[in-house]
């Protein structure tokens, strides 16, 4: 055959194919997910909201795609400061979309007072429309965090059960009379109910600030029934999270190292040796910043299971290392330890486990071979120190943490620190070391702050793991349980999204600590985390409650 009719043949052909195709959609039989604004976020602008994270304010669209950003009443919530409607003509607005959509008109620093109309397209060519707007709103919280009642001389505390609603206090008798009742409650709510004579059955009304949402709690005289063995899984909120720079204090690199301690319904915060800073741990409310005892001097602060508050000062070779113990921050400090440090080119960075009264473990650091030392505390009286000869050494006693694992210092250690590995070590003798948690490094990690606590027949470790630098996956806080040393487990994590929100500071360099105090009655299990380069400090709190 004719090559050049082979190839019209072959020509007709290719035409005749292409013809016949039909042009085909790529996202046919395709099933589509969601598309749109997931959510918006409107936070005030200016200079002193510029350090505050929680001066922003979310909302979902409602199933008519009504979006409506409520502003509370009050800002801080817990504040009499009422927000003016100025506030919300100059708010930077934000969206959470859903992946592969976009939206116009775009967001930016907006007027909130006014409605905007926003149309999401994606590529589907599937549209949805909005409205945007905020508005003040009245507070909604109607909870009650906190309820202690004193009554002819004695003090009742409230166990709360926030799933039941109700008030239980350990009391044998049928009435309590002659009230006076301490409570916390949601801010600018109302509380209602006979508070000068409580009797089992009361009822206690909380009213929003909104007069519209209520809760109404049952007062019980009983002892609320514990689960089992430590804290109830599930229990772990986030009772308070402060930033100092919103407290009134600007943290510099004087303020480093920090260190916490807690004695009553006080957290205190010793900044860089010379200030205590004051809280109220149960709200977290500034109180004031106070100093150290006259002719004392403080690098370390920690306090027991009993509420004594417990600080020492570096020591070098040939000082002699002290440790001292109050029983509230303005008693006479009284000498608990005395050591003559005739080896070691410093020595400090304490920890304390257990109660000095009766029975505790205090350890400290060194910077040499031999990682630090432990006195086991009975009655008050501390015995020889043992030795740790366990190979973590540290160049700086504050780039790590060693504590015991209970008030028996035969338990053994607990150590982590800053040495380019980050897992959490374990020693039993004092000498032999094994690996309890192994941990993956990012380079960046804190790893200077642990603490331990017997709570309802457990034995909890908590780790903080403070921030170097502005990136990496910091700051974490980390409960174990550490009844089985041998076999730790991982009780609650908070992760660092939900931390580091703040922003990175680094005005103090890196220094963090971590504390935990268990309630007087055995309900409560409280975590407070301090972190100098996020400006961080805050507190989770864990229960035993039978729900």
């Amino acid at each position: 055959m004719d090559r050049k009719f082979n190839i019209l043949i072959l020509s007709i052909a290719v035409m005749a194919m292409f013809a016949s195709c039909k042009e085909v959609d790529p996202l046919a039989g395709m099933e589509l997910g969601e598309m749109g604004i997931q959510s918006v976020t409107a936070a005030f602008t200016g200079e002193v909201y510029e350090n505050d994270v929680n001066a922003k304010f979310s909302a979902l669209p409602d199933a008519d795609g009504n979006i409506v950003v409520e502003v509370p009443y009050y800002y801080p919530e817990e504040s009499d400061y009422e927000v003016p409607e100025a506030l919300l003509t100059n708010m930077r607005v934000s969206a959470s979309l859903a992946n592969g959509s976009y939206i116009e008109p775009s967001l930016g620093v907006m007027d909130m007072t006014q409605t905007y109309h926003i149309t999401a397209y994606d590529a589907a060519d599937r549209t949805k429309e909005y409205t945007l707007t905020a508005k003040i709103t009245k507070l909604k919280g109607c909870e009650i965090t906190s309820f202690n009642v004193t009554s002819g001389g004695a003090l009742y505390q409230g166990i709360i059960n926030p799933g039941q609603k109700t008030i239980s206090l350990m009391c044998p008798l049928d009435e309590l009379t002659g009230c006076t009742v301490d409570y916390v409650s949601s801010p600018h709510s109302t509380v209602s109910g006979n508070l000068e004579t409580i009797r089992p059955g009361d009822k206690i009304t909380v009213t929003a600030h909104n007069e519209v949402d209520k809760n109404e709690y049952t007062i019980a005289f009983a002892v609320p029934e514990k689960i089992g063995y430590g804290a109830r899984v599930g229990s772990a909120k986030n009772v308070w999270t402060k930033y100092f720079a919103n407290l009134g204090v600007t943290l510099s690199s004087a303020d480093a190292p920090m260190r916490l301690a807690a004695n009553g319904d006080v957290l205190y915060v010793l900044a860089g040796g010379t200030n205590i800073y004051s809280l109220n741990r149960k709200t977290g409310e500034y109180l004031g910043t106070l100093a150290i005892p006259d002719g004392y001097t403080a690098h370390y602060i920690v306090s027991d299971e009993a509420g004594n508050i417990l600080f020492a000062a570096n020591s070098t070779s040939g000082t002699d290392f002290k440790v001292y113990a109050m029983e509230s921050i303005d008693a006479t400090p009284v000498e608990l330890i005395s050591y003559s440090n005739a080896s070691y080119a410093n020595l400090g960075n304490i920890r304390v486990t257990g109660n000095i009264d009766e029975k505790a473990v205090v350890v400290a650091n060194t910077d040499g071979t031999v990682s630090g030392l432990a006195w086991q505390i009975n009655s008050g009286v501390a015995d020889s120190p043992k030795i740790l000869n366990t190979g973590w050494t540290l160049s700086n006693i504050a780039n790590g943490c060693m504590v015991a694992a209970t008030s028996d210092i035969a338990t053994g250690v607990f150590a982590f620190g800053y040495w380019g590995v980050y897992d959490l070590y374990y020693s039993r003798d004092m000498s032999s070391t094994t690996v309890a948690v192994a941990a993956p490094a990012s380079s960046n990690e804190n790893n200077n702050c642990l603490a331990t606590v017997t709570f309802n027949g457990a034995n909890y470790l908590a780790a903080g793991i403070g921030a170097h630098f502005s990136w990496g996956y910091v700051p974490q806080l980390l409960v174990y349980d550490i009844t089985n040393p041998n076999q730790v487990t991982s009780f609650h994590a908070v992760p660092y999204s939900e931390l580091n929100v703040g922003g990175f500071k680094g005005v103090t360099g890196a220094t963090s600590d971590v504390l935990i105090v268990v309630s007087e009655d055995g309900y409560y299990m409280d975590v407070y985390f301090v972190d100098a380069n996020y400006d961080l400090i805050t507190c989770y709190e864990f229960d035993c409650i039978q729900q």
